[in-house]
């Protein structure tokens, strides 16, 4: 093949992953005004110290986070809730939002992490409920306390070791109707994994760990803010809704960008575990998927460095942006053709197993603290009454 059939197939695929640059540039515009979603950047611009995440505009918009705005700015209580479900050890992408829930419980608030295993189990992401609370308990939990969080201002709950959980299900359940949760997710597909603990769960449980915060127990009604991908919006508008039926204050929601997997097929996801970089990964292992990443580059390096390459698709770009840069220089050096994808690969692969060093050394102490998050609190009000 001679020079000249390098650079047309160089020119298609720069061509092609312009055209995904296009559809990932609009896809978040768009879902901000499909679901009436503001910009995070007022915000950004009038907080003395805005998180990393926002400033980058990774975290890039918000739904009601206004009564959250006056809690920080009065110092009255505010909490955060952030679900995880445990079917595999964290990965950069769940690294991402809780990046945000150390930069909020900075800012005063109180951490609530349900750790989903039941959902696990319901949808089928682990053999067994005994499977996933053992991934809770010896590969979730203690790398969310690696990460550095304050256990008086941090409360984790595996579900099926707080029943607690199940009764505020059936408090919030009172206050859906069916014909509300068929049309927000859309049951009775024959979808693989729905069945009718699912309709339960998503109705019920995922609600009663969302508003868990406001109950007597725990001080009573407060704002909260909800840190999710966009995709996720439906649970906020049937929360908000709960809420206001509760005389809660209704939560509110930080919605942020997917890390792209390292496979170029989507987000980076435990359900692939090519596409993602796990916070226990082996270094060789780490470096073996990096340097085989799929990338926003060009097959050419004359024509990368003549026509640049595409930072906004490339899984690199992201995952060293949203988790080790303070600027967007990255995505200016790519797209200029001033550094190749080879380049970035190994600079992306020096931060990333500095990061996995650090962290795996801190594991073996989290996992004797486990016990100084875990949320044991009864909850009594709601059978009292």
């Amino acid at each position: 093949m001679n020079e000249g059939n390098f650079e047309e197939i160089a020119r298609k695929s720069h061509e092609e992953k312009m055209t995904k640059r296009d559809e990932e540039l609009t896809y978040y515009p768009q879902k901000m005004e499909e679901f009436g979603s503001k910009s995070i950047g007022r915000f950004v611009q009038y907080h003395p110290h805005p998180s990393r995440l926002m400033s980058l505009g990774v975290t890039f918009s918000h739904k009601g986070l206004e009564s959250v705005v006056d809690a920080m700015a009065n110092h009255t209580p505010w909490a955060v809730v952030s679900g995880l479900n445990p079917s595999g050890p964290l990965h950069f992408g769940h690294k991402q939002v809780f990046d945000e829930l150390l930069w909020m419980q900075e800012q005063g608030a109180e951490i609530y992490i349900p750790i989903t295993n039941d959902e696990s189990y319901v949808v089928g992401k682990t053999r067994s409920l005994a499977d996933s609370r053992r991934i809770a308990y010896e590969q979730v939990i203690p790398s969310i306390i690696a990460m550095g969080f304050q256990p008086e201002k941090t409360h984790i709950f595996v579900d099926s070791d707080y029943p607690d959980i199940y009764n505020v299900a059936m408090d919030v359940s009172k206050f859906l109707s069916i014909n509300r949760l068929f049309g927000v997710f859309g049951f009775g597909k024959d979808e693989d994994g729905e069945n009718a603990g699912t309709l339960f769960y998503r109705g019920g449980v995922q609600l009663a760990q969302i508003l868990l915060p406001q109950y007597e127990e725990f001080g009573g009604p407060k704002p909260s803010v909800i840190p999710v991908g966009i995709d996720q919006h439906p649970y906020i508008l049937l929360a908000r809704d709960v809420a206001r039926r509760k005389n809660f204050i209704p939560p509110a929601a930080m919605f942020t960008k997917f890390s792209h997997g390292l496979d170029g097929k989507g987000k980076m996801t435990s359900s692939r575990s090519e596409s993602s970089v796990f916070l226990t990964d082996d270094p060789n292992v780490v470096q073996k998927k990096l340097r085989t990443a799929y990338t926003g580059g060009s097959v050419v390096a004359s024509y990368q460095r003549e026509h640049g390459g595409v930072p906004e698709i490339c899984p690199i770009y992201t995952l060293r942006t949203y988790h080790f840069e303070e600027d967007n220089r990255v995505a200016e050096r790519c797209s200029s053709g001033e550094i190749l994808c080879g380049d970035c690969k190994r600079e992306g692969i020096e931060q990333v197993l500095d990061y996995l060093a650090d962290h795996q050394r801190k594991l073996p102490d989290a996992r004797k603290r486990i016990d100084e998050y875990l949320l044991r609190t009864p909850i009594k009000s709601i059978l009292e009454k």
